[in-house]
């Protein structure tokens, strides 16, 4: 069965890779930690290939002023050989020949750079400069490399790049985010109105496999804050929700949230056609009673229509 934490790890080793993901479907039932491991692999193999080559240009680089140096990268190195000779830099070297380059070029040698192994560079650039290419790196869709540097860069420079993102470029980024915590400091930061556009931008885009993946990945207290949002969606937002969570059997991280919910807006997510079908609200009680939920399982009775409550069956009684 394919989960939340392997269909993005799938994503993303079809970016690194070049090839659609669905070249990659035969992975589907794999770990995410193994796709995750294959990922980071191919990367090091990619790298240390060459990396004799690499640190030869970088070397060299130093010994020449920096605008000169600057000048010729842009007009000898593609941004992924930029990208694979900047990694191996001194990072004081890195930062200077920075400043003279251009922000699209930057910006093509981000697409490429591995910013884990990076990170003492991008420390040291200019907040000013992480924004300029943030921004740029956000009109084009670049959406692998964003996710990716969330987990590197200060929460609140993270914050001040995706200012002007739509909530469909949130998600995205969201998706692609490699640091957990990074992810969850930065929608701690982020405003209820851009949040509403997330959820929104799911809802109108089909993106909903997507949203239940930021909904999963952040911590519980990003999810009260995530999980009322698509309650309040019309009934075809929250149906299509409630089919994703269930696929990927995520209840376990959303019940917790819709236990927070009031009686009206609690009758609203339990009530929806996708919960007559399948068995999924006697899924929905397992899993709360699971996780200790007893408030919410006994709320059920007093929210569910009647033919939810005929769906629910055996399992609304306490065994």
């Amino acid at each position: 069965m394919t989960t939340l934490a392997n269909r993005v790890e799938i994503i993303k080793l079809a970016q690194v890779l070049d090839v659609d993901e669905g070249e990659l479907a035969s992975l589907a039932g794999l770990p995410a930690d193994d796709i995750r491991t294959v990922r980071t692999a191919v990367g090091e193999q990619i790298f240390t290939q060459h990396e004799a080559r690499f640190r030869r240009i970088a070397k060299l680089a130093a010994t020449v002023p920096a605008p000169l140096s600057a000048k010729i990268a842009q007009m000898a190195l593609s941004p992924l050989l930029g990208a694979r000779v900047a990694a191996v830099m001194e990072p004081s070297v890195a930062v200077k020949l920075a400043g003279s380059l251009g922000t699209s070029y930057l910006a093509d040698l981000s697409v490429a750079l591995d910013p884990v192994r990076a990170e003492p560079i991008i420390a040291r650039i200019p907040v000013g400069m992480i924004k300029e290419i943030g921004a740029l790196l956000v009109e084009r869709q670049e959406y692998f490399a964003l996710g990716r540097f969330v987990s590197v860069i200060e929460p609140d420079t993270a914050l001040e790049v995706v200012r002007d993102a739509s909530g469909r470029d949130l998600l995205q980024v969201a998706l692609f985010a490699d640091d957990l915590e990074a992810l969850d400091a930065l929608v701690q930061r982020v405003d209820d109105e851009r949040l509403v556009d997330a959820i929104r931008a799911a809802h109108e885009e089909g993106l909903y496999d997507d949203a239940v993946t930021l909904v999963v990945s952040v911590s519980p207290t990003s999810r009260e804050r995530l999980v009322p949002l698509i309650a309040a969606l019309e009934a075809s937002g929250v149906d299509a929700f409630a089919r994703s969570i269930d696929r990927y059997e995520a209840w376990s991280a959303v019940l917790p949230a819709l236990a927070e919910l009031d009686d009206d807006r609690l009758a609203t997510v339990a009530n929806n056609e996708a919960t007559l079908a399948d068995g999924m609200l006697p899924r929905m009680i397992v899993a709360a009673r699971e996780l200790a939920l007893d408030d919410l399982v006994d709320r059920l009775p007093g929210v569910l229509d009647e033919s939810h409550v005929t769906a629910a069956g055996p399992a609304l009684t306490p065994t």
